[in-house]
């Protein structure tokens, strides 16, 4: 009978256990269903919306370009930042890529969000090299300048695609790969535009702090502490 007791008490303790670890993984569990899912819709989302464009959708094609625009935008900020800067609006240059690639569709043979990017990227890498030659009164091309600017938005880019996309990401919030770089480009624009500055300074032109804090006329500690507010920033957002 004792043995009996004993058996019957540990299966309730395990029946006690088990629940509570019920209780504990049964949210995480769907949890974690429900990020995959919400990143299988997005990607689909946006493979689709190429897919559709490239047949002639128009309203897709819209769609898509709009999804872009922050992500040009940020690039077009960046390009202008070394060559251009004052002399040009980023908004009014995403605007000018996004004209060009509705009337340029047929061109485009990629298929996924990644390539569409890049050739967003040289539109908006041909818009800035006109808007060069405007600027410096000329109509011959420099490719010396031409390839700096073009380096220029591969490194801004590259750094929205970066690991950093998943270091101002919440654990809880891992955005797909073909979408964490349009939301990073978002959250970046969003920024104010000092916290915005010092990092593109720091990580998409790869300044030490004491080239930013030159660069911006400030000292290293405040461009060390702007630096970390603004990631601070950026994390809070993608949250």
């Amino acid at each position: 009978m004792a043995v009996f007791n004993q058996d019957r008490n540990w299966f309730q303790g395990a029946t006690v256990i088990v629940s509570k670890w019920q209780q504990l993984l049964v949210p995480l569990i769907l949890n974690v269903m429900t990020e995959r899912s919400q990143k299988d819709e997005t990607q689909t989302r946006i493979v689709k919306l190429i897919a559709d464009a490239r047949s002639g959708d128009q309203e897709a094609l819209g769609e898509l370009l709009d999804s872009y625009r922050k992500f040009v935008k940020f690039l077009a900020r960046s390009g202008l930042h070394r060559h251009l800067q004052g002399k040009a609006d980023p908004s009014d240059l995403a605007q000018e890529v996004c004209i060009a690639a509705h009337g340029n569709m047929a061109d485009f043979r990629g298929q996924t969000p990644e390539e569409f990017a890049g050739w967003l990227r040289g539109i908006l890498s041909n818009v800035l090299a006109m808007h060069l030659r405007k600027y410096l009164g000329t109509q011959k091309r420099d490719p010396r300048l031409e390839q700096n600017l073009n380096a220029s938005l591969v490194n801004a880019s590259g750094f929205l695609q970066s690991k950093i996309a998943a270091d101002v990401t919440s654990p809880s919030q891992h955005f797909a790969r073909n979408e964490a770089f349009l939301q990073l480009a978002e959250a970046l624009e969003s920024l104010p535009e000092h916290y915005r500055e010092v990092i593109v300074l720091r990580h998409v032109e790869g300044m030490s702090f004491a080239d930013v804090a030159k660069s911006m006329d400030k000292s290293v500690d405040s461009v060390e502490k702007l630096w970390v507010r603004g990631l601070a920033k950026l994390r809070t957002i993608m949250t």
